[in-house]
């Protein structure tokens, strides 16, 4: 049986939540490393290399955080107007 439309939803705003948390980390765990190597003398390249990494990681956050209210949102004005028979706790918690 295919997921329902508010399964898809749910499952999605759940997965860019987690994405949001995994790109945070990577932050912190780049931003301590970038400190290590400078600390411990790297290699120049090596040390550009990796603060280009963490800037990039740091671009993603605010790009994911903007994906999630967006679909939040979307979920929000999808619960306005569903009269299906499944569960919506799950759901009003994520909006909530």
């Amino acid at each position: 049986m295919a997921p329902s439309p508010l399964q898809i939803k749910v499952s999605a705003l759940k997965r860019l939540i987690k994405e949001e948390k995994l790109y945070q980390q990577e932050v912190t765990e780049q931003e301590q490393y970038v400190a290590q190597m400078k600390a411990n003398n790297g290699d120049e390249y090596e040390i550009k290399k990796q603060i280009e990494v963490l800037e990039e990681s740091k671009r993603m956050v605010p790009q994911v955080t903007t994906k999630i209210e967006q679909h939040r949102e979307a979920l929000k004005q999808f619960l306005e107007s569903y009269t299906g028979d499944e569960d919506t706790k799950e759901a009003q918690d994520l909006v909530a």
